[in-house]
């Protein structure tokens, strides 16, 4: 967790980070947080970006459809229904996703959690030690979510980011 005064980076590092490492990840994901509105938009995207990748991968959108629960949301062309009745499917879909067995090799960006009180990240958090998760914020107090940098620059956040995530990909 990267947490710290408004204004002073922490996105940046977020950001910098999952530029110069994205090589070490299966797949990079970037979630707004900032409220409860942000969220599913996000989700939408990160769905999209995963849909996009499986296709890649030589799957047929049927089978998409099928490994993330969204029959009836994604059509034989691979595009999301608009209907903004998905948008708690396409988080949950994210979430399976993420947590599916196997699938260790992302990581989840939860940019901008200020708001605990109105934003569940938990909609999308897995509950698995699968993957790695980055949240920015203000606040402090969130020390439960996972271990935190505390506030120092981004040099020396660039510096801790890549340890923790090489113990990651020794433990794997």
């Amino acid at each position: 967790m990267l947490h710290g005064f408004g204004g002073m980076g922490k996105s940046s590092i977020a950001l910098e980070y999952s530029f110069r490492y994205s090589d070490l990840y299966t797949a990079v994901l970037w979630v707004d947080v900032t409220s409860a509105a942000s969220l599913p938009r996000s989700a939408r995207a990160a769905a999209e970006e995963i849909i996009d990748s499986s296709a890649k991968q030589r799957h047929s959108y049927e089978d998409i459809a099928l490994m993330l629960g969204l029959g009836g949301v994604l059509n034989s062309k691979g595009q999301i229904s608009s209907e903004s009745t998905v948008e708690s499917r396409l988080t949950r879909a994210v979430k399976s996703w993420l947590a599916t067995k196997g699938n260790d090799g992302w990581l989840l960006i939860l940019d901008n959690y200020d708001d605990v009180d109105a934003v569940d990240i938990h909609l999308l958090l897995p509950t698995c030690d699968a993957g790695n998760v980055i949240i920015t914020s203000r606040k402090s107090n969130l020390r439960s979510l996972g271990t935190a940098i505390e506030e120092i620059d981004e040099k020396a956040a660039m510096a801790a980011l890549p340890k923790t995530v090489d113990r990651e990909v020794l433990k794997g």
